[in-house]
């Protein structure tokens, strides 16, 4: 199968990822969060972990204000310093916890808006709309120059336009991209179609 059909064909795949609610401001994600640990995983949706943090964190802290302001004399320091270690543990644990699972969350909506994206330009190719197509292939690669679907789209829009030149250019550089080499074939036949080179075998020499 050409690079051309095999994008074509993507098309008619349908969308099966969730797209992801909107995530609060990182101000008040991380405000929230620093005040009382584990709301902010709340606020995300990590609910489970988020409320067992805010229990431990205010079980642990309400126990150390006890043994110091209240019962002082009742309470050795041994104790008090086994709270405060653990009340400073849950805090730093808390907010990394918060880190990573925040940027994990961004970084899938981001690729949800690029999936997103690139259907556009498939949608847009499908149409016949060869220049709306182009353009989005182009801010998608603005974004991120190392895209490689979005290369390839590029590379196959060029050469139907009768540029293959740059058609060359972008089946060069999708072959530097494609580190699993899943596109060498059909990257070498289509450049020889728009080198006019001879195409490469299947047959084992």
């Amino acid at each position: 199968m050409s690079i051309a059909k095999s994008i074509d064909a993507a098309a008619g795949v349908p969308y099966k990822r969730r797209v992801m609610q909107r995530l609060p401001h990182p101000a008040i994600l991380w405000t929230a969060n620093v005040l009382v640990p584990g709301s902010g995983l709340v606020l995300i949706g990590r609910m489970a972990s988020g409320v067992a943090c805010v229990v431990l964190w205010t079980a642990t802290v309400g126990l150390l204000l006890l043994a110091t302001l209240v019962w002082p004399d009742a309470v050795s320091a041994v104790p008090v310093a086994a709270l405060a270690v653990s009340s400073g543990l849950l805090f730093a644990g808390a907010q990394g916890f918060l880190y990573v699972t925040e940027r994990s969350l961004r970084r899938h909506r981001e690729d949800e808006a690029r999936d997103a994206a690139f259907r556009e330009v498939l949608a847009a190719t499908l149409r016949g709309a060869q220049d709306e197509a182009e353009q989005r292939c182009r801010t998608l690669l603005a974004r991120d120059p190392d895209d490689l679907e979005a290369t390839l789209h590029l590379a196959l829009l060029a050469r139907r336009a009768g540029r293959p030149a740059e058609a060359a250019r972008m089946l060069r550089r999708v072959r530097f991209l494609d580190d699993t080499s899943r596109w060498d074939f059909q990257v070498e036949r289509d450049l020889a179609a728009v080198t006019d080179r001879a195409p490469p075998s299947l047959e084992s020499p």
